[in-house]
């Protein structure tokens, strides 16, 4: 049940990783009409959605604490 509620979370979490993503590129000055690639692309590109993924799936496998 955990494995498939983490599954689940990431999944979600994926069109709200997209749009952060898209935000911290346009933030840290990544031109909207270029079609250019640049190494410093690889953090907002690959970094932030991989990060809030990782942490929804994460969050998805924890322990349900019933007190």
């Amino acid at each position: 049940m955990r494995l498939m509620r983490a599954t689940i979370f990431a999944a979600v979490a994926v069109i709200p990783s997209i749009l952060i993503a898209l935000a911290a590129y346009l933030l840290l000055g990544g031109p909207s009409q270029s079609s250019e690639w640049e190494t410093w692309m690889y953090g907002p590109c690959y970094g932030i959605p991989g990060l809030c993924i990782a942490a929804a799936f994460t969050l998805g496998l924890r322990e349900d604490q019933e007190g």
